[in-house]
């Protein structure tokens, strides 16, 4: 069930960060789409700030700032991986609240909305949560290695929070001061904030409960990359 909140310091402008690297061809409309229902959804005017990890192709970032001017357009001149990409997007960022996801939305407007409402009730960092039935929707493969990930970090290692990779959160100004400390250039990006952010006494962190789309295609993880965010994990953990 994912929770209600009552809102106590609402805002009416909300950034959300997308780091895109070669998307495919439907992106730009399916993303104005996405940002108007949230929009719709919230009341509140989406600041979309896509972030342009080195992709082969300029024109559909053309193409997106054509059709809406408000959408900012950071461009990398090369590939640098999730992790820098979000921190070259999120310092851009200047509204109250702050959102970051993969650029096809891939969880559900409810659960975006969700992690605003929790800002709003005083969360200085949302994190999204994912409940065991959200393993029935992925390919075994990342469900195998999602599963022993958040058995290691709570078995294992007790870490405070076991569900680091969810690729939905949200912060205020402290959360994004937080963000923009983190070092790690690619997926791991997630645990290294997380580990920062709870090391401050002074923040309100709240996990919300986050639903996939029913419609989402999952990218494939090959082994160069499972062993280089398997790197990026033991970096993250003992430094």
């Amino acid at each position: 069930m994912i929770p209600t909140f009552d809102a106590v310091n609402p805002a009416s402008q909300i950034d959300v960060v997308l780091p895109v690297f070669n998307p495919d061809s439907h992106w730009v409309q399916d993303l104005l789409q996405r940002k108007q229902k949230l929009a719709m959804e919230t009341g509140k005017q989406v600041q979309l700030i896509v972030v342009n990890d080195g992709s082969k192709d300029s024109n559909p970032f053309e193409e997106i700032q054509r059709l809406d001017p408000t959408v900012e357009v950071v461009h990398l001149s090369k590939n640098q991986g999730k992790g820098a990409a979000l921190r070259s997007g999120i310092g851009r960022s200047t509204a109250d609240f702050t959102l970051f996801t993969d650029v096809d939305f891939p969880y559900t407007i409810e659960s975006m909305a969700s992690i605003i409402r929790s800002l709003e009730a005083g969360a200085n960092i949302a994190l999204g949560h994912r409940e065991q039935d959200y393993y029935a929707s992925v390919p075994w493969f990342r469900r195998g290695i999602s599963e022993l990930f958040r058995f290691l970090l709570r078995e294992v290692l007790r870490f405070p929070v076991t569900d680091t990779q969810c690729g939905l959160k949200g912060m205020d100004t402290k959360g994004r001061e937080v963000f923009m400390s983190t070092r790690i250039n690619e997926f791991m990006i997630d645990m290294d904030f997380i580990k920062r952010a709870v090391r401050r006494k002074d923040l309100n962190i709240q996990p919300v409960v986050v639903n996939l789309r029913p419609d989402v295609t999952f990218s494939k993880m090959g082994l160069k990359v499972i062993l280089r965010e398997f790197m990026n994990f033991l970096h993250v953990l003992f430094t």
